[in-house]
């Protein structure tokens, strides 16, 4: 097991939530001294005796500014002379549903405890920073970037689009100081929580990969360990969607956000949806999908013919690169038109072994 957190001081905000408790193991494995923070010390102390009574536990409110000066206390009576090497901000709150039907005070948590509280524990965590080696201060994004404008999620987007810019903010800012700490923006996939579960359905129709805590607290340690400042799960496909979203949200509500939109609405917005997939996608962008999807088949295809091209060897290989990375892409930019149903059918229809046996054997 990888040990890299080794004589590190963690501090975890928000330890006794599924993500949160996730993380807190996975330092505590790869050697972390850690304190775990909580509104509930009950809740805390539990945790520390489930990890092994190895961490500390304090409690703090990040909403409130005299409790998280006071956790600031508490946390340097716990580390003594050295700086704070890790904080991870994992405490967060959403309502899903329309704009209309949210309570001023779900309005005000959600923005305190994402916005507001990312805010104040950078203000107050970074004199404690370890500054000689450097440091990390993470916050929570929402799916994707969190700029990923879902419908029905708009106060939780508003927040965590706020967070985005406030890192960013924050890491010039540093670097104009001559700073060596770091703030760091995480975009978890859905996980497999107590606090998810209800809402894994939902995903699973939008072809959204659900992660187990431990695959989310991974990817954080790995991002922590690399010093990203900016880190979004879901591989590459999500963060190609979430670069053109910025740069033509027009674009993304075509392949993809309007699909999005209309389970979003079957579940959240109180109301079945009157148009079908069929109905909205139209027959041109439609075509243009399937042709995508069969150009990608093609450039797969041409790929063995490379070695009998009179080209040098490395020009070989920097073909067969971009034949592959250019399959991939234009494969993606059909699938997010069609839906993951309609592809299945069309990759079986364009696989020759289909042609040839299996749609035999199978009577398709």
């Amino acid at each position: 097991m990888k040990q890299r957190f080794i004589n590190k001081r963690v501090v975890i905000i928000g330890a006794t939530g599924g993500l949160g408790e996730a993380y807190a193991q996975a330092f505590l494995n790869e050697g972390a001294s850690a304190m775990l923070v909580s509104r509930n010390p009950e809740k805390a102390q539990a945790l520390r005796e489930r990890l092994g009574g190895e961490a500390a536990v304090a409690e703090g409110d990040i909403t409130d500014e005299s409790a998280v000066r006071k956790l600031v206390e508490a946390v340097g009576q716990w580390n003594g002379s050295g700086g704070i090497d890790v904080v991870v901000n994992a405490a967060g709150f959403d309502v899903r549903k329309p704009l209309s039907g949210h309570e001023p005070e779900e309005i005000r948590r959600t923005l305190d405890t994402n916005l507001l509280g990312a805010i104040l524990i950078t203000r107050h965590f970074l004199p404690v920073m370890n500054n000689s080696s450097g440091s990390t201060i993470v916050h929570m994004g929402g799916f994707a970037d969190g700029r990923l404008a879902f419908p029905y999620y708009s106060v939780d987007v508003a927040s965590r689009a706020g967070i985005h810019a406030f890192a960013e903010a924050m890491n010039r800012e540093l670097k104009q100081e001559g700073s060596r700490v770091t703030v760091t923006y995480f975009c978890p996939n859905s996980a497999d929580t107590p606090a998810e579960r209800p809402f894994h359905q939902v995903w699973k129709e939008m072809g959204i990969t659900i992660s187990s805590p431990e695959q989310v607290a991974s990817e954080l340690l790995d991002t922590v360990a690399r010093r990203r400042t900016v880190w979004l799960m879901g591989g590459l496909p999500t963060r190609i969607f979430a670069k053109l979203n910025v740069l033509s949200p027009r674009l993304a509500d075509k392949l993809l956000m309007n699909r999005y939109g209309r389970i979003l609405q079957k579940h959240f917005g109180g109301g079945e949806t009157l148009l079908s997939p069929q109905a909205v996608t139209k027959k041109p962008l439609r075509t243009a999908a399937i042709v995508l999807i069969a150009l990608s088949f093609l450039l797969y295809a041409l790929l063995p013919v490379l070695p009998f091209l009179p080209l040098t060897v490395t020009t070989k290989s920097v073909a067969g690169g971009v034949m592959i990375g250019a399959s991939e892409i234009v494969f993606l930019t059909g699938a997010v038109i069609l839906g993951k149903e309609a592809v299945a059918k069309y990759k079986r229809w364009m696989n020759p072994l289909h042609w040839f046996c299996c749609g035999k054997r199978s009577g398709v």
